[in-house]
């Protein structure tokens, strides 16, 4: 469990699982979150892969800094990281949930697509405002506007716990889109998922996550995309797009713009939201896996 220092000296917590002679793997986690999140996945990931899963800087057990709420400050740290490793170019493969998946799309930007031969990019649509190209078909459900995220940002100050409920019932698919069999709020597995999904939420900076979140949403990853991955770019790196019918954070269409911008392969899942590697673990470990080891997303 190496602490990584930054090169603003930025402690950053990270995990390993596997053998450090197997290809590289790197789990980025999103908003609010930890690398704990990945504890259902890392035991399939690393039979193949050697598995790095950190704390991004503001969350987990890494350090809590006042500056550095920006996507692309997070995209530096994930070079350092790399740099730590000592990863060869080209050998390593990354998952971006979120948050995580545009911290993979800045570093592309900054750096190159060179360091990566796969990305998976789970549930991020490539801007989260509506803009005048870009409505409700497309974009965040919820934090979308100034306004939204103005209001965001307060309830955070106001009532930490009421606004980190608020992401918990939008990104599992049990709650924000209930079917028969799923999980009820009498569940023992509804109250654990709250409690987990809680503690680590509130191990972060209510005015920091406002701060980072007013940068996110407002990032217009489209035209990076298609230059970082498109047909023209270049690029050899392999990209798999998951996005959820039952996300309650963006509609399926505004992942799946990544396909179109990236030249893509993708996959739409019904049996989880924005958090499916979370709950149906096994489902999304298939996926991943065919797609890392066999070069086919296919459909679970």
């Amino acid at each position: 469990m190496p602490l990584i220092k930054t090169n603003d000296n930025v402690t950053l917590y990270c995990e390993t699982n596997g053998s450090s002679d197997l290809p590289p793997l790197i789990l980025l986690h999103g908003f609010t979150s930890s690398g704990a999140v990945f504890l259902r996945n890392v035991e399939a990931l690393s039979r193949n892969h050697y598995v790095v899963v950190p704390d991004l800087r503001g969350h987990g057990f890494s350090d809590k800094t006042k500056s550095g709420y920006h996507v692309a400050r997070l995209a530096l740290d994930l070079k350092n990281v790399i740099d730590y490793f000592q990863f060869k170019v080209g050998t390593i493969s990354a998952i971006g949930t979120s948050l995580g998946a545009a911290i993979l799309w800045s570093y592309c930007e900054l750096f190159t697509t060179e360091d990566f031969k796969s990305l998976i990019f789970v549930d991020q649509a490539p801007l989260q405002n509506y803009l005048s190209d870009w409505g409700a078909a497309f974009g965040n459900r919820g934090c979308n506007s100034a306004e939204a995220l103005q209001a965001f940002q307060k309830q955070l100050l106001d009532d930490p716990k009421a606004a980190h409920l608020g992401t918990i019932n939008a990104c599992l698919a049990y709650r924000y889109a209930p079917q028969p069999g799923d999980f009820s709020e009498s569940s023992p597995e509804w109250k654990a998922d709250e409690e987990f999904f809680l503690s680590e939420a509130l191990k972060g900076d209510p005015w920091w996550y406002g701060k980072l979140m007013a940068d996110h949403t407002a990032l217009d990853w489209r035209d990076s995309i298609a230059q970082s991955f498109g047909e023209n770019s270049g690029s050899t790196t392999r990209v798999l797009v998951v996005a959820s019918t039952r996300s309650g954070c963006f509609p399926a269409a505004g992942p799946l713009k990544v396909q179109e911008l990236a030249s893509a392969e993708s996959v739409t899942v019904e049996w989880g939201g924005h958090w499916c590697y979370w709950e149906q673990p096994d489902l999304f470990n298939e996926v991943a896996i065919r797609f890392l080891l066999q070069g086919r997303s296919g459909s679970v």
